[in-house]
Formats: structure tokens, sequence, C-alpha cells
């Protein structure tokens, strides 16, 4: 049997690009890429491990068409006869309410869950158990009597002991294989991040995980196998620069006769991400005209970073090198940000200690430059992490 695992498409629109439904196209290009190989490899069974969308709270005319994109992809595997198993995701993500409306349109051979639950499919001889823990977030967990007033590290030691104990209800005590898809970070896993982060997330343990024969994991965008058996499929689609050096794509597991699995990564054709940083030897070389090639950015979402006197930052004009790198070929230039050393770098008086944290992060944002797009997803990002910690 083959089990495709696949996770955090993210789609959605405004994604930085030439328009707003340009990258929302890329995520639907690599997805329908990804159906048709599940297809073409025979996988009879398919876990999608949540994030299939890239906010949660959106006007109604973008959620039709986002909801729209995977329901069609879920169709495309059902009508091929593939029995497909989803989660919902992080809730900043993924509405309840748009996995809800899916569920309602009653696809065949698909599972939809947004709490906690399991199936079993095969046959009594050959049974494979699939529970599913969708995603969740510290505040979910913070309404609750039980968590109020404990201090941080309580808090984590209690929300973490709660999933251990939730997989162990999940976890099926019949013959046969037991799976475990959820949307967690795992605690050996590659996250990316400091390791302070994880006090701020519900965290799936190793003693938790070995309870099963594979656990399938979304929310980390970079694919790996974490331990044992332990998968993230990472993202199929690169979403920003923090993906630019990740492996997109998702895994194919197959369950051999010995109830072992045999996992194989399939690595999609996702558009790439490129960053070119120059110093001032760079920039001399463009003002002399001895850069005028770049093969590296065809096709690709760019950025340059440069670093230079603010003497050389007078005479550099970046309409000159934005213009040029859209005749190499390059799908979207993100940004031409420098960083230059000023003569007499003078602090901002408009960012004082007085201001809100979302409102000073906007200054400091403004003053370096950064385009507004970057801030609100700055902003939110904040946001989300400070209704963590309370």
């Amino acid at each position: 049997m083959k089990i495709a695992h696949v996770a955090d498409s993210h789609w959605g629109l405004g994604y930085p690009g030439p328009n707003p439904y340009s990258r929302f196209e890329d995520i639907t290009r690599a997805m329908d890429w990804v159906a048709d190989r599940i297809i073409e490899e025979g996988c009879e069974v398919v876990l999608f491990a949540g994030d299939a969308f890239k906010d949660a709270r959106v006007f109604i005319d973008r959620a039709t068409i986002e909801i729209a994109a995977f329901t069609q992809w879920l169709r495309r595997l059902s009508g091929a006869g593939c029995k497909v198993v989803v989660i919902s995701g992080t809730p900043s993500h993924d509405a309840v309410s748009a996995y809800e409306i899916i569920k309602e349109m009653s696809i065949p051979n698909v599972t939809i869950f947004t709490s906690p639950g399991g199936l079993v499919l095969g046959t009594p001889d050959n049974e494979l158990s699939i529970s599913c823990l969708p995603g969740m977030n510290r505040s979910q967990f913070a309404t609750q009597e039980e968590f109020k007033d404990l201090s941080p590290n309580e808090f984590h030691q209690k929300m973490t002991a709660w999933i251990y104990e939730k997989c162990s209800e999940l976890v099926f005590h019949g013959k046969g294989t037991n799976i475990l898809m959820s949307h967690l970070t795992f605690d050996l896993a590659d996250t990316g991040f400091e390791d302070v982060l994880l006090m701020n997330e519900p965290i799936l343990t190793d003693e938790a995980a070995q309870l099963f024969d594979l656990v399938a994991l979304g929310h980390i965008h970079r694919p790996q196998q974490a331990g044992r058996n332990v998968f993230y499929s990472g993202a199929p689609e690169r979403h920003n620069f923090g993906d630019e050096r990740t492996k997109p794509g998702f895994w194919i597991h197959k369950l051999t006769a010995k109830q072992t699995f045999a996992s194989s990564f399939i690595e999609t054709p996702a558009r790439r991400f490129k960053t070119i940083d120059w110093c001032d030897m760079d920039i001399e070389a463009w003002l002399d005209g001895q850069v005028d090639e770049f093969a590296a950015v065809k096709d690709a979402i760019v950025r340059v970073r440069y670093t230079c006197s603010e003497d050389l930052q007078k005479r550099f004009d970046r309409r000159t090198l934005e213009k040029s790198l859209y005749d190499a070929g390059a799908f979207y230039v993100h940004e031409i940000k420098a960083d230059f050393e000023r003569s007499d770098r003078v602090r901002d008086v408009e960012v004082t200690e007085s201001l809100g944290p979302q409102v000073a992060l906007a200054k400091w944002c403004e003053n370096q430059g950064i385009k507004t797009a970057e801030i609100s997803e700055l902003q939110a990002l904040t946001a989300e992490l400070m209704e963590a910690i309370s």
C-alpha cells in the first residue's frame, strides 16, 4: 500500500508577486502536479496534514476562491479512487469553518477532521488505523480553567502532557498499522527557529510519537525525517524567502509486507526565490558596467540586499537594476534594499518607548525602507506571538 503525505499548501491571495493572483496560481500549479504524481504512483491513501490556506480570516469572495481551489484538488484525487484524509491546521491559517463547509460537500472518499478523531481503512486482515490530531495553538488552551494562572513553564508542561494523553486515547489497539497525522511541532525536529519559541508551541514529544508506526506531520516547512518514525512533508510550493533553500515536495510512504514503511521524498517544480547580496565592490562593478548578466534569476522571485557608503548610494540607480533583472527573466523583483553606512546616523525621534509594539514596529520598518505588504505581514506575526504569550 502506498500512502501520500502532503501538507502546507497555503492557498491564498496577496502574496508578493506581479499581481495578487500570481502566487495563488503557482500554488495551484504545484498542487496539481502533486495530484498527478500521486495518481501516477498508484497511491491508495492520501494524508493532508493541515494548513490548506494562507489566512484564517478573509472576506467571503476570497474565501470562496481558496476553498474552491482546495475542493477541486480533493475531487481530483477522489475521482481517481484515492481515499483522502484531511485535518485542519494552525488556527491562524486554517479557519475551521472552511473545513466544515468542505465537509458538508460530502466528497466521496474524503474524510475531514477539525477535532481529534480517527478511522480505520483496509480489510480486517490488513487494517490501517489513522489517528488525527488537528492543529492548535496556545490560546486555545489559555481559555480553559485548568490552564489559568499557570507559569509559562507549567503551562507548557501541561499543554504537552495533554497532547500525549490525547495520542494515547487515539491510538488503535487492534491488529494492523497505526498512523498519527497531526499539525504540530515535534520536539526532535529541525524547526528553523530558536528553541525559546517552543515555549509558545504545542509540542508532540517523541514518547507520544513512539505510540505509532508512522507519524505524518504538517506545520514545519522543512521536509525531514525527525527521529525514527516522524516525517514532515514540507510545503509543495515555496511561499517566502524563508523557503529559499528549502526543497519543496511531499512524501510517499510505502507499507511493506512486513508492516514497515519505505519512504521516498518527491520534490516538486516550485517557484524559486533568489537573494543577491552586494557590497561596495559589487555596486562599483555594476556602475562600471561589469555586471550585466543575471542567469540565476530567470523565473525567480528576486531580492537584492546591498551595503554601501552613503556616497555610493547616491550614485546607485535602483530602477536601472530592477529593469535589468526583469530583462534577465525575473518573475518578480520583491525588493532592492539598501543598508548603507550613514555619516551621521540619527535615531528616529518618532520611535519611543511610549509607542505600542505594533506602531513601533511599523515606524521602524518604514525607517528601514521595508515595503507596506511586508510590514503588514510582520505585524500579523507579531500579533500572533503576543496572543500566544498572553
